[in-house]
Formats: structure tokens, sequence, C-alpha cells
């Protein structure tokens, strides 16, 4: 079964990016939804509890070993921040200049022509999967924010500390 729910404005807060791998179609916007796909999220029990999404283990928080479809309505503004990871392997190895700094892009998309009159920002950190590195991804909306996931995939955090490889993204 799948999980769809509103996580509009501050709806989106419990959610958690931090440790998430982050798909997303980086050209220039077209239309005003744009959807991202996010391996990876956290989730609190709380907010499990709140979507009527009932996990029998005793956790606080939950991580998403799998796939959320998060989609974003009325979006008049797109901006991306990255610093490029070495390998895929390693996350914590970043690309590097001959003086040591830090290789990073960034880049800001708009909807030509569209005004907005009071947007919602939205930031999610975490890996971007290309150019694969850590980012800030900032989306500025107006209209409502929906997601989607297999309920299912949601293990308690620490079962993904223990054992990262048993549910992070799989990069082969």
């Amino acid at each position: 079964m799948i999980f769809e729910g509103n996580i509009t404005n501050d709806s989106f807060k419990p959610i958690g990016f931090r440790e998430s791998h982050l798909f997303f179609n980086s050209v220039p916007l077209t239309e005003d939804t744009l959807r991202i796909g996010a391996w990876g999220i956290d989730v609190s029990k709380d907010w499990c509890v709140r979507n009527r999404i009932l996990k029998p283990d005793k956790g606080s928080h939950f991580y998403l070993a799998g796939m959320a479809k998060i989609e974003f309505h009325q979006v008049s503004k797109v901006s991306v921040s990255t610093v490029l990871y070495h390998s895929l392997e390693q996350n914590n190895d970043f690309v590097r200049t001959a003086d040591g700094s830090k290789v990073s892009l960034a880049k800001e998309w708009a909807i030509p022509g569209k005004t907005a009159h009071s947007p919602y920002v939205y930031r999610l950190t975490g890996i971007l999967d290309w150019p694969h590195g850590y980012c800030e991804l900032d989306i500025h909306a107006e209209g409502p924010v929906r997601i989607s996931f297999d309920p299912g995939q949601l293990v308690n955090v620490s079962h993904f500390f223990e054992a990262p490889q048993n549910y992070a993204y799989p990069f082969v």
C-alpha cells in the first residue's frame, strides 16, 4: 500500500533529508510543477501516527529504505548548490582544487514571467544524485506539496545507523 499525503508549508518540516539521496531533473523550469525523488528520508514516530502510518517498532524515528516521490506545485524558483564528491563510494571525500578548496557548483532557475506573491521556501539538504555531491536545494512554491512512498520500507533509524549498507541507496 502506498501512502500519499500533503506536506505543504509547516507540514514539510518534520521530514528529514540529511541522509537522503535526492533525484532531481535539473533542466530549466518550463512548468510550475517540480517532481523529485528522495531515497532515505527520515520521519518521526509522531509524524507517522499523525498520518496514520502505524509502525510496530518502538523507535522514535524511521528511515525510508526506499524512494519517496515528492511533488511541488506552483513553483516559481529553484536553486541548488552542490559540493562535489570525489566518488560514489566515499561521500565524505570532496573534490578539491590545487589549493585544497572544495569544488562547488550552484545554479538557479525561475519560470519566466511568473511572479511569486508569497512563496514558501522548502529547503532540502542531502546527497544529490547528479552532479554527485552534498547539496542544498531550495524550492520556492506557493501550491501544495505532496509525498508518496511505501510505508513498508520504513525501518527504525537505529537499524540504518547500525548497518547502513543494508538500507542506503544502492549505487550499483
